[in-house]
């Protein structure tokens, strides 16, 4: 049964009030708002169609793009509920500016009108998208991945799974931050409130939702998991999340999967768009397997 009206201001209520972080005054060094004036950043939205919806992306190209640069597609995080925003600015301009290529990042629905699949939706046909601009962007097929922090991390995983079984494009690297693969453990009984609404609102209160693989990759069977690209698992040490993205890094690695995990102990959930913990060495850990990165 869909939520109600009743429903919705119930969690927002909840979200509302276990914000946290959120908003919370930061130092930002200027070296770092720096790469937004070696980008060129410009917005557009991408007409699809149901069961997706046109989708807003901002693409940041660097001002001393290389021929044959890399292209990284990003997916923020916020629980599904909460747009991008300025601090996704900043990333996408420093790993753009960094890499010398291009980042497109996803403005997906959040689940407040749209809930699962869309953004799923919107997300898959923005890569396949990307890979049809390849040529005339002046970036190399052979280096186009995606990435993804907490909720864009599910996405980045679903992404990734899909392409897998029907090979509308291959990636070279697939970036799973602080991911939330697990949405179904936020529905039962002990959960977090803030995990459960945006668990309720992802699924639009249909609990059944949260334990399709595309919604919750912990759910994928073993076959899903064969043939997926490179995967870098960033960890947070203070991340309820950690054990999840450990666990599913070593199921893809046991299908034959190449997977990197790093896990940064002193920080939180979060930290690499947000700019706690060790953000800074994590951003740069992106960077460089995005460079690397290779078909």
């Amino acid at each position: 049964m869909a939520l109600t009206q009743a429903d919705l201001a119930h969690y927002r209520e909840v979200i509302d009030r276990t914000s946290g972080h959120r908003g919370g005054e930061r130092v930002i060094p200027e070296a770092y708002t720096a790469f937004l004036e070696q980008v060129e950043q410009k917005e557009l939205t991408l007409p699809l169609d149901a069961p997706a919806y046109p989708v807003r992306l901002v693409i940041s190209t660097a001002k001393d793009k290389m021929e044959k640069c890399p292209i990284h597609v990003n997916m923020h995080g916020g629980g599904f509920v909460y747009p991008q925003d300025h601090d996704d600015d900043m990333y996408c301009a420093h790993v753009a500016a960094a890499t010398h290529g291009i980042v497109v990042d996803i403005d997906y629905a959040t689940s407040w009108e749209h809930p699962f699949p869309c953004a799923f939706e919107q997300s898959y046909a923005v890569v396949k998208w990307v890979f049809e601009q390849c040529e005339s962007w002046g970036g190399d097929p052979k280096r186009i991945s995606i990435g993804g922090h907490s909720a864009g991390g599910c996405l980045t995983a679903a992404i990734s799974m899909r392409a897998a079984a029907t090979k509308d494009f291959d990636l070279c690297l697939q970036i799973l931050d602080y991911a939330a693969l697990d949405n179904y453990q936020s529905v039962l009984p002990g959960a977090n409130e803030r995990s459960n609404a945006f668990s309720k609102l992802y699924a639009d209160g249909d609990d059944r939702v949260l334990q399709l693989p595309f919604c919750s990759p912990a759910f994928a069977t073993d076959d899903m998991l064969k043939n997926l690209p490179h995967t870098l698992i960033i960890n947070a040490g203070h991340c309820p999340f950690k054990k999840d993205n450990e666990q599913y890094g070593l199921r893809i690695a046991a299908m034959g999967g190449e997977v990197t995990i790093k896990c940064f102990m002193d920080s939180p959930h979060g930290f690499t768009i947000r700019m706690a913990g060790e953000w800074q060495e994590a951003q740069e850990l992106i960077i460089r397997a995005i460079k690397e990165a290779c078909l």
